[in-house]
């Protein structure tokens, strides 16, 4: 087996890296490099900041030991960020940009609520959105599902099942279901997700009973239902909901604001797309 040409240090993959980081900060230095951006200053504020930070999760202040290894820890983060910007590790990098723009929206977002809102603005808003806020209607019900895939004439099988059905044996009537028999405070929409508009209509009409009713229709087939309770959709006072109001009336000024900031910008670009 003939003897490899390189000696061994010379294939060393860590030597290599090294090597071509060195070429990579000789190159710069030789272009030149601003001075400057070699002096790395921590005042006093950045200080407090971190002393602050450690207190918050710490529940106490930072030794002096302690401090100091936080301010080492700033001072070499600040160093591999200066140095990967110098190498330009920052360009194309889809996680720095989702990031930076994460955080100009912050700032956008931060302007927008310096300033609380008023009381008549968070009453305009409630009555605005007042829909939002209501309690919605929900029914308690069981069914029995009769499918069009599996009978030649599934309403008129609901029908002749509803005239001998017996309340104890329900469950073993009709045919399986991909959803539950059983439904326990459901609201309108979930309802209206799961079987259809028609079907939330129908069950609108009936009244609470004992008594199995229907056949009713439904997005899949026919259904007996047996409706236990039912509550009316009930509107909202103010006061019930204030906090809510108070944080769905943040959520949209700072999304106005942000909508508003980029707009502004937008006027300042031409874009250009092949």
């Amino acid at each position: 087996m003939p003897r490899p040409i390189w000696p061994k240090w010379v294939r060393d993959p860590l030597l290599v890296f090294l090597l071509v980081g060195a070429g990579i900060f000789g190159a710069h230095a030789w272009l030149g490099g601003d001075a400057d951006d070699r002096v790395i200053v921590v005042p006093q504020s950045q200080i407090d900041r971190l002393g602050f930070l450690w207190e918050t999760q710490m529940g106490r202040p930072p030794s002096p030991a302690e401090l100091d290894a936080l301010i080492d820890d700033h001072v070499r983060e600040e160093v591999m960020v200066r140095e990967a910007q110098r190498l330009r590790l920052d360009e194309d990098d889809a996680i720095i940009r989702r990031r930076l723009a994460q955080k100009l929206s912050f700032l956008t977002e931060d302007v927008a609520t310096l300033e609380p809102p008023a009381a008549d603005e968070l009453l305009a808003y409630f009555e605005d959105n007042r829909g939002r806020y209501a309690t919605p209607a929900v029914a308690t019900f069981s069914h029995i599902y009769f499918s069009p895939d599996r009978r030649e004439d599934p309403r008129g099988d609901a029908s002749r099942t509803l005239e001998v059905l017996d309340a104890d044996a329900w469950r073993k009537a009709g045919d399986p279901f991909m959803l539950g028999r059983t439904y326990a405070h459901a609201n309108m929409s979930r309802i209206e997700r799961d079987f259809g508009t028609g079907f939330v209509a129908a069950l609108d009409g009936l009244a609470a009973s004992p008594d199995w009713q229907g056949p009713v229709e439904s997005a899949y087939g026919f259904h007996l239902l047996r409706v236990d309770a039912k509550s009316p959709a009930l509107g909202a006072d103010y006061e019930s909901v204030a906090s809510r109001v108070a944080r769905d009336l943040d959520a949209a000024r700072r999304a106005a604001a942000n909508a508003a900031y980029f707009e502004e910008l937008m006027r300042q670009y031409t874009v250009v797309v092949p």
